[in-house]
């Protein structure tokens, strides 16, 4: 049964049941890290490329700790 499977959080696909990549990602607006599921190492890597470049382009406010 799909109905409880994970969506990739960069493209937001669903995922087939052990078939994840969970990875610890930096997410803007929150200290720390959080446990993310994505459908490839490759995904992953361009997820944490954006949030850098969100980080860096961002002005003031502390979103990115």
């Amino acid at each position: 049964m799909g109905l409880f499977r994970e969506k990739c959080d960069y493209c937001r696909e669903k995922i087939d049941k052990g078939k994840e990549k969970f990875r610890d990602v930096k997410v803007p607006g929150f200290l720390g890290t959080k446990r993310k599921a994505f459908c490839s190492n490759e995904h992953a890597d361009n997820y944490e490329k954006e949030v850098k470049e969100h980080c860096k382009s961002s002005q003031g406010g502390g979103c990115c700790g």
